[in-house]
């Protein structure tokens, strides 16, 4: 469960995580990026759309953390996915963790989550640069059953350790956690991207129209793959 195996700097998974708080927003954004970054396997939506989720998990195997993730909407067959395009987490034990199990793309950085009866809002930084923000105002409840966590396809990598080699695999890897939603809501969503460079290239997915925000807390884990299958 770790690299390498005989020091691991994690626990092996599952990895519970209750008491979560879940912050969701879905948007519409262009094509090309969309079709440039899906692997072949997946098919994209229409319209295309993106996610960004933010998540604090207060606590963990290795301690509190919260992770912001960017995510194309997608398809594997017919079922609906997200397909993780780039993260950004707040505690380095997590980041090894995420990475080396799940494939998460994720980088070391700040991840803050407010939120209160009417509104929520989340601000991720990476390298000193404010990589997005996201809000949700006007919260309003909603019933659990209304609110979808699509299951996430993350790229793990292995790489060569020869020069001029090929990686030694590259999977994609499906993270389908279960949730026992609490106290979820919906309210009119914004994202907004100040300073995203090349190094953290968010604003990469345009948010061409805002489809919907939501946010809840949870009990969930992060799971054994559900399925892991060839890029």
């Amino acid at each position: 469960h770790a690299s390498p195996i005989v020091a691991p700097a994690y626990p092996a998974p599952p990895w519970a995580l209750p008491g979560a708080r879940i912050l969701k927003v879905a948007f519409e954004t262009a094509i090309d990026p969309v079709l440039d970054m899906l692997p072949p396997r997946l098919t994209r939506s229409a319209p295309p759309y993106a996610v960004i989720t933010v998540a604090q998990y207060p606590e963990s195997p290795v301690g509190p953390f919260s992770l912001a993730t960017q995510c194309i909407g997608c398809r594997a067959g017919f079922f609906i996915r997200a397909y993780a395009l780039q993260a950004v987490v707040d505690n380095p034990a997590a980041l090894s963790g995420l990475r080396e199990v799940w494939g998460v793309p994720a980088k070391l950085g700040q991840v803050s989550l407010t939120a209160d009866a009417n509104a929520v809002s989340a601000r991720v930084s990476c390298d000193g640069n404010v990589v997005v923000e996201v809000a949700l105002a006007e919260a309003e409840p909603i019933d659990a059953d209304s609110l979808r966590l699509d299951p996430v396809l993350n790229l793990r990598i292995t790489p060569s350790l020869q020069k001029g080699k090929p990686h030694e695999s590259v999977q994609l890897v499906q993270i389908d956690p279960e949730y026992a939603i609490r106290e979820p809501v919906r309210g009119r969503g914004s994202v907004r991207y100040p300073e995203s460079s090349d190094a953290d290239p968010w604003h990469m997915l345009p948010v061409l129209n805002v489809i919907s925000a939501v946010f809840c807390t949870a009990d969930t884990e992060m799971p054994l793959a559900r399925f892991v299958m060839p890029y």
